[in-house]
């Protein structure tokens, strides 16, 4: 049985992506990889690592938030600006003009003010290719292993093997919609089904503790954090949060899901060292 890997909120640093890509790959080279949303934006290199998992036929690719920003920005861009020719400085500008615009540049706004001015420069140099939108905006919400499952937010509180793909067919399934899987921060304290773990990003370690009103070492470094709800004592199954902040705090953990341990990557003067492993 080959290895299953997943990372998330990577943010567009480059190195950091590389250095776990790279870690998957020698410890099982046909290992599966489940990305779990927001590739993009905040770092340098967004766009390049979008079009990478994409491409990559060992990875299960899920959206984030992120990504959802930009597909509808890059909409936006598409149907009112015409961006040929335009070097950096001109492009910049244009799109920084967007949020003098009440509700006109609405998803622009929202992506630049997410750190997304280097993805959606990157995509509009790149001729502002619409397949790449397309493939984005078409990415599962969901992904379900024997006894794990996987989503970008935990905003939810029960299982969703049925809700792949139900966005796409029109069908609202429950409690999963695309928001609560994309965005909603909620649900923290609900436990989740019994015997199985979810595992996610989206919420920054510091801020689910805080949430959970659990005491943390500020000086410390950053690293996933496994808990179960306090709501609903059946609902005994695990979470873990993967969000290490890895745009603002150099660090990203990835987590091999069959054998529960998360080995620990930081970025420091342009260089990636392993950190510490941790066994969930």
């Amino acid at each position: 049985m080959h290895d299953i890997f997943t990372f998330s909120d990577i943010h567009g640093t480059w190195e950091l992506y590389r250095a776990i890509m790279n870690y998957c790959h020698e410890q099982d080279q046909e290992a599966m990889i489940i990305y779990c949303g927001d590739a993009c934006d905040r770092g340098p290199d967004g766009y390049q690592i979008m079009k990478e998992l994409l491409d990559n036929p060992y990875v299960i690719y899920l959206k984030g938030n992120h990504e959802d920003m930009f597909t509808k920005a890059a909409r936006e861009i598409k149907e009112f600006f015409n961006f040929a020719n335009s070097d950096d400085t001109a492009i910049r500008k244009t799109l920084t003009a967007c949020r003098y615009f009440d509700y006109k540049y609405a998803n622009i706004q929202d992506s630049l003010n997410n750190g997304g001015m280097t993805t959606l420069m990157a995509w509009i140099k790149d001729g502002m290719p619409m397949e790449i939108v397309e493939r984005i905006e078409k990415l599962p919400l969901t992904f379900s292993t024997d006894t794990c499952d996987f989503c970008h937010a935990a905003g939810i509180y029960r299982t969703f093997k049925e809700a792949v793909d139900a966005e796409y067919d029109g069908k609202e399934v429950d409690q999963y919609t695309h928001d609560s899987l994309l965005w909603s921060r909620s649900a923290f304290e609900y436990g989740w089904e019994p015997n199985r773990t979810v595992i996610y990003g989206h919420t920054p370690v510091p801020y689910l503790l805080e949430d959970l009103h659990v005491k943390w070492d500020k000086s410390k470094n950053i690293e996933p954090y496994k808990y179960i709800g306090k709501i609903n004592p059946i609902m005994t199954g695990a979470k873990i949060d993967m969000d290490t902040g890895a745009a603002f705090t150099g660090i990203a953990y990835v987590l091999n899901v069959l054998t529960m341990k998360a080995q620990g990557f930081e970025l420091k003067d342009n260089q990636v060292e392993k950190i510490k492993v941790i066994q969930f």
